[in-house]
């Protein structure tokens, strides 16, 4: 492997200095050992052989934060994408979608919540009565599949108890935004707990739409959860987790003079209503091994909608819609309905001492689209039906008191049949492999080296809209272009994970080098006001690496959280049908650099304050145009007052104000320059602010 010297250099360096880490003279309390289960079995951070960052409540309430993207700038080599009313797209280390439009797609980052797969609906991620988000970098072929290619993020809720437990949240902040949760638990009988949770949140936005003078980016988010778990026999425990999402958010991000304020006459939705469940059982009788079921279910219907020309089309309003006006305006708006429906059933047999696990694994997942569009006689109308089934295992080796080995092996088998209303129906079928070979060295307690390899990987799919476009003399459409292949991922990875004697500097560096074969990207075509956007095969792209994360507790009162990614990604062996040669160029939504730093400071016992930094490099936003998203360097800060059950949190985001394009686009949509091609860009949040207050009993 092509790893860069200088990579392992830094991390064997990271590795030799820790011991000098340790600081005797501090008398405080030692940093919390955090707990995940990135290989089947839960263990400490510390012992995973993967790259992973935790987030938890205290996280969340010191940044305001209420759905994930307000959480992603604190990681290490994490990026998003919005294109809608929120960030929905996650990239880690360089790997990820960004969009989705007319054709199916498969996600490469993969998304969690108590066990149930929303990955591919971003607008599940809500984070009232969350406990732990965990994110785990590079391919997880062996436990997750397909989804997790890249990556995956996994949220976990409240575990329902025997204790009563009642969680009261309310907030309000700028841009009239609000939100209220309640979650409450307690014991049913002597061996049955569980837990609601009710939430509901609400903002404007931050787009005027000066035409309609009203708010049309608005967000009304409601979320409702319930945990049950019942130690049925002594050997017998059956849990279950009901989820149900209400999102009505407005889509209108885009304007032609890259502004906040809009003049579209039909903005858009981001709209999302499912219901989900998870239904798990383990049985503990057997004197070999364990046995865990989980069957899962979930059905979504979700709108996306945009007004495509961004303008309005008012004679009496000259001003605010001269290019709405322009003679030669056009008028288009887009819609795209799905209707999703997963159901998943999973069968493991687990080693008492955690030692082995295999399993058998399969899924259905079914997603019909209905397209609107100003620009079809018609509706489009397309279904997409995937099957797939799994085996999969893995093996733990204690070759010596000090060393592991770590085998793990997924075989899956992808089947799907896409048909449409274009007369399109193409039938895959695929086997792929993935899984993770890695050596585990404790070289003390406290300090931990790994090296692993890894594979991912990723389906082949459909580019319906490519066959339809390529009917249109406007387009240059090869028939190649009307199904794409499979993606593999090679990841090889060295860390060093540990923690000082004393229990105050906790540390972990990764060095990653990673090998895309067959890399799946997003190109398009333009023909005046039309697109045509599909997905073609790269021979491979290379993705390189550095992530450094930690926490120090520095003294009894001050306590620094600390992360840095450095990242370095390759297409290569790549002309686009258009003609463009992008071999070498950097991947899209992949910055050299991210740094997160956050200090929190006991000003009281009961009264902190934090302040933090973060930024990245600049980066490309898409791998079919050469526009980038500039640097970008912001603060965050919050002041909490804890009583003896509750807290009251003020916190702010994006302290500076900076405008943050998180989406861009090169085409030409202003008819009074002749749609000229130019970059334009949606933005996320500007600065934010508000007030928290929190009752937990």
């Amino acid at each position: 492997m092509k790893l860069k010297l200088s990579l392992l250099s830094t991390s064997l360096l990271a590795a030799l200095s820790y011991q000098a880490v340790a600081d005797e003279s501090r008398t405080a309390a030692p940093l919390e050992t955090i707990e995940v289960t990135g290989d089947f079995q839960t263990e400490s951070l510390q012992t995973l052989s993967a790259s992973a960052s935790v987030m938890g409540e205290v996280e969340m309430t010191h940044r305001g934060a209420s759905y994930l993207d307000e959480l992603l700038n604190s990681t290490a080599n994490v990026n998003f994408t919005a294109g809608a009313s929120r960030g929905r797209f996650v990239q880690i280390r360089g790997v990820g979608l960004r969009s989705q439009f007319v054709d199916p797609i498969t996600p490469s980052v993969g998304m969690l919540v108590d066990g149930i797969n929303y990955s591919g609906l971003g607008g599940s991620a809500l984070l009232f009565d969350i406990d732990q988000v965990t994110l785990y970098r590079g391919p997880q072929g062996t436990r997750f599949g397909a989804d997790a290619m890249g990556g995956i993020i996994d949220l976990q809720s409240h575990a329902p108890t025997q204790d009563t437990a009642l969680k009261l949240r309310v907030g309000a902040g700028n841009y009239n935004s609000y939100e209220a949760g309640l979650a409450a638990g307690t014991g049913l009988t002597d061996n049955t707990a569980a837990r609601v949770s009710l939430y509901q949140r609400g903002s404007d936005g931050y787009v005027d739409n000066l035409y309609l003078n009203k708010p049309t980016q608005d967000q009304q988010e409601r979320l409702a959860r319930f945990k049950l778990n019942s130690q049925l026999t002594d050997t017998l425990t059956v849990s279950l987790a009901v989820h149900h999402i209400d999102i009505d958010n407005g889509y209108d991000g885009f304007t032609l003079d890259n502004t906040r304020n809009s003049v579209a006459n039909q903005p858009g939705k981001d709209t999302q209503n499912s219901d989900a469940f998870a239904l798990s059982a383990l049985y503990t009788g057997l004197s070999a091994f364990d046995v865990e079921v989980q069957g899962t279910g979930l059905q979504a219907d979700t709108e996306y909608s945009y007004d495509e020309d961004w303008t309005c089309h008012d004679a009496t309003q000259p001003q605010l819609c001269a290019a709405g006006l322009h003679p030669d305006h056009y008028v288009s708006f887009d819609k795209y309905l799905r209707d999703h429906e997963r159901g998943s059933l999973e069968v493991k047999l687990k080693d008492k001492q955690g030692d082995w696990v295999v399993g058998a694994y399969a899924q259905r997942r079914d997603v019909d689209l209905t397209r609107q569009y100003t620009w079809l006689n018609t509706d489009f109308r397309s279904s997409y039906d995937v099957s797939s089934q799994a085996l999969f295992g893995q093996k733990v080796t204690h070759l010596n008191e000090q060393t592991r080995l770590i085998t793990g092996l997924r075989v899956e088998r992808y089947d799907s049949e896409y048909t449409d209303t274009n007369g399109f129906t193409i039938d895959q079928d695929e086997t792929m492999m993935g899984g993770k070979l890695a050596l585990e060295y404790q070289v003390v307690p406290r300090t931990m080296i790994y090296t692993s390899l890894s594979r991912g990987y990723k389906v082949g799919g459909a580019n319906g809209e490519a066959l339809a476009k390529a009917k249109d003399e406007g387009f240059n459409i090869p028939a190649s272009a009307f199904s794409f292949e499979p993606e593999y991922l090679w990841n090889a990875e060295f860390g060093v994970k540990g923690q000082s004697e004393d229990k105050k500097h906790t540390l972990a560096v990764t060095a990653f080098y990673m090998e895309r074969e067959d890399m799946q990207l997003k190109q398009w075509q333009i023909d005046g006001v039309q697109f045509a956007g599909f997905i073609s095969n790269a021979g491979k792209g290379e993705n390189y690496g550095l992530e450094i994360e930690g926490q120090r507790l520095i003294t009894d009162r001050l306590t620094l959280n600390y992360s840095l990614g450095y990242l370095d990604t390759k297409i290569e062996d790549f002309i686009t049908t258009s003609g463009d040669n992008v071999d070498g160029r950097e991947q899209a939504q992949a910055p050299k650099y991210q740094y997160a730093f956050a200090a929190d400071y006991s000003i009281l016992e009961n009264l902190v304050v934090t302040l933090g930094l973060e930024g990245k490099d600049d980066y490309f936003f898409s791998d079919s145009h050469n526009e980038q998203a500039p640097s970008q360097n912001l603060i965050n800060a919050s002041v909490s007052y804890y009583g003896e059950q509750w807290s009251l949190t003020a916190w702010g985001r994006n302290l500076a104000d900076r405008d943050v394009p998180v989406r861009g686009f090169y085409f030409g949509n202003d008819p009074r320059d002749g749609y000229t091609a130019q970059n334009y860009v949606q933005y996320g949040e500007p600065r934010v602010f508000g007030l928290t207050f929190t009752y937990d009993l």
